[in-house]
């Protein structure tokens, strides 16, 4: 069970949720379990080894990039008073690889099909720059462990 306690310090929720779970499922271990018998007789072991475990594999989590649209120009990251003057945003899923996961646009205003595109192509650039330097950092720390 993840859970993200939030304090509003600027960026978007959405993108730091993103990356602070990324973060914390690399670096989950789960216990082995085996299971044998068959039917009701089924029965479950779980090592207590604490070495006998399994990572997940977060190779291919997406993190969310969220774009906002002001005036004819749109913003990665923008302060709050950017913010307030958006007329609507997208989030963008990237995986590590560059693709698009997922998207949505949300907000009042309408994004014209040219600048969505570009709005897309920025955002899968800066999803694959955070995620080289996250998993980076993440093998740097993994490293250490090992120490």
């Amino acid at each position: 069970r993840s859970g993200i306690n939030a304090e509003y310090g600027g960026g978007n929720l959405f993108d730091v949720a993103s990356i602070a779970l990324k973060a914390a499922l690399y670096n989950t271990t789960l216990p082995v379990v085996k299971v044998s018998g068959e039917g009701i007789e089924m029965e479950m072991e779980v090592s207590d080894d604490p070495y006998h475990v399994w990572k997940l594999d977060v190779s291919n989590c997406p993190i969310c990039i969220t774009l906002y649209q002001i005036g004819g120009g749109f913003a990665v990251d923008p302060s709050e008073e950017e913010v307030a003057c958006s007329e609507g945003f997208v989030h963008i899923g990237v995986q590590p690889n560059g693709d698009m996961s997922s998207m949505e646009k949300a907000g009042a205003g309408n994004i014209d099909p040219t600048t969505l595109l570009e709005m897309v192509e920025v955002g899968v650039r800066v999803g694959e720059e955070i995620h080289k330097q996250l998993n980076k950092q993440l093998d740097a720390e993994k490293s250490l462990a090992k120490l």
